[in-house]
């Protein structure tokens, strides 16, 4: 049975993958690079655009959990990611290049899969489809797929993060070490600033020329990356409090740990290029590089990226999709960011989880009577209930329970670190 997918993304190619590794032909559409959007810079396959981090690997951690069980299930782009590992301490953190690279060559090397280059502007709800264009789908197709849905759109603003050169740094301002001293090699640079500089900084970013917003993105900005200068204007702590908190963090020079630090992480395997951690911004472009610039081990940084700000689109799920993340009433599926799951590993989590489905209907349809059930006591059905109703009229307060019961059970049921370690090895 031959599959329509929309979107290159973690989400597309994981299911793109996962359901050619099932026996179906899949056509593959990716718009980029013919029709880029505003935080992409290229057209390779699974391309990062904001944090280069899938996050922690703890299976104390709900990320570290969603891995463990992403492995277990065969996740096509996990393994890709473990072999394009930067050092970041505790989490996965990767070389954004390299790991586009293997997404690329292992979806042009999968015989079952055609890529197509162009921008996908229709939907047809009888034609088996899985929608995956994350937060930045086209306008033509957004357009087309509310429609279809008969709601509205929703979205958020979200930022990202300036990238600096690692040869124009001043090493001498910097230290590296892990919080908690953590790790046999210091896989973080830490850039130390005392009270004078800290507080002159966040008036600094009070005060900037930001990229002006509209009206109604004044709300709509994601809480979990929230530009530094609107933290700045939330009180002058909240930074020291967020990504510039110096806790678990000592200057080997002073022996204390400094008022404040902003910590930047390598970008990529040859360490030439850091990005500054959690300091995504929607400041002028001229703006961030005379505000940074001022700091002390950043006076003479030359910017690979300035931080920048766009629009994130998704549907209202618990309205328009299934537990199945199917829209009611059609064969498309939906997956990764477009369905409002926030991050990297919710995004492969979706596409699999999406592709499962969409699989499972198709082995319905041929063999009637055949159904499918993901596992209730998993971190990634407890991230789809997340997304969906539990139940009808179900009191929120009893669906977070749930959720968090799921979470707990699946932790229980894992050897620690079983699969996960096999990767990192």
């Amino acid at each position: 049975m031959r599959v329509k997918i929309i979107g290159g993304g973690l989400a597309g190619c994981e299911a793109a993958l996962q359901l050619a590794d099932a026996g179906h032909d899949v056509d593959l559409f990716e718009m980029r690079p013919s029709v880029s959007t505003p935080a992409h810079k290229t057209g390779h396959f699974a391309e990062l655009v904001c944090s280069n981090s899938f996050k922690g690997l703890a299976l104390t951690s709900a990320h570290g959990l969603l891995k463990e069980e992403l492995a277990r299930m065969g996740s096509k782009l996990l393994p890709l990611a473990f072999e394009s590992r930067v050092p970041a301490g505790e989490s996965l953190a990767i070389d954004r290049e390299a790991f586009s690279a293997r997404v690329q060559g292992a979806i042009e090397s999968q015989p079952r899969i055609r890529i197509f280059r162009e921008e996908a502007r229709d939907l047809d709800p009888q034609n088996w489809t899985l929608i995956a264009t994350g937060p930045l789908t086209s306008e033509t197709l957004a357009q087309r797929l509310f429609s279809l849905v008969g709601s509205s759109r929703l979205f958020f603003f979200d930022s990202i993060a300036p990238v600096v050169m690692a040869d124009s740094l001043e090493w001498d301002f910097l230290f590296a070490k892990n919080r908690w001293d953590k790790g046999e090699e210091p896989d973080f640079i830490n850039c130390p600033l005392d009270k004078e500089q800290y507080y002159a900084f966040v008036e600094a970013l009070v005060q900037a020329d930001t990229v002006e917003p509209k009206p109604f993105e004044k709300k709509q900005l994601f809480e979990g990356c929230l530009p530094i200068e609107e933290m700045a204007r939330r009180g002058p702590d909240t930074l020291r409090y967020g990504p510039m908190r110096p806790i678990g963090l000592h200057d080997p020079r002073t022996g204390k740990a400094p008022f404040a630090l902003i910590q930047l992480r390598t970008e990529n395997r040859q360490k030439t290029l850091y990005n500054l951690v959690g300091f995504q911004t929607r400041l002028k472009w001229g703006t961030q590089k005379e505000i940074l610039t001022r700091i002390p081990g950043l006076r003479q940084a030359s910017f690979a990226r300035y931080g920048a700000m766009h629009r994130n689109t998704f549907v209202d799920s618990p309205k328009v999709l299934d537990a199945n993340l199917r829209i009611r009433g059609t064969n498309i599926f939906c997956a990764g960011q477009l369905t409002g799951a926030e991050g990297y590993t919710e995004a492969l989590s979706t596409g699999l989880y999406a592709a499962s489905c969409l699989h499972a209907a198709l082995l319905e349809e041929k063999e009637k009577g055949r159904n499918f059930q993901w596992p209730d006591a998993t971190c990634v059905g407890a991230l789809v209930r997340h997304l969906l109703p539990v139940g009808p009229g179900w009191p929120k307060k009893q669906r977070k329970t749930l959720q968090i019961e799921a979470c707990q059970k699946a932790r229980q049921t894992f050897e620690p670190m079983n699969f996960l370690s096999s990767l990192k090895d």
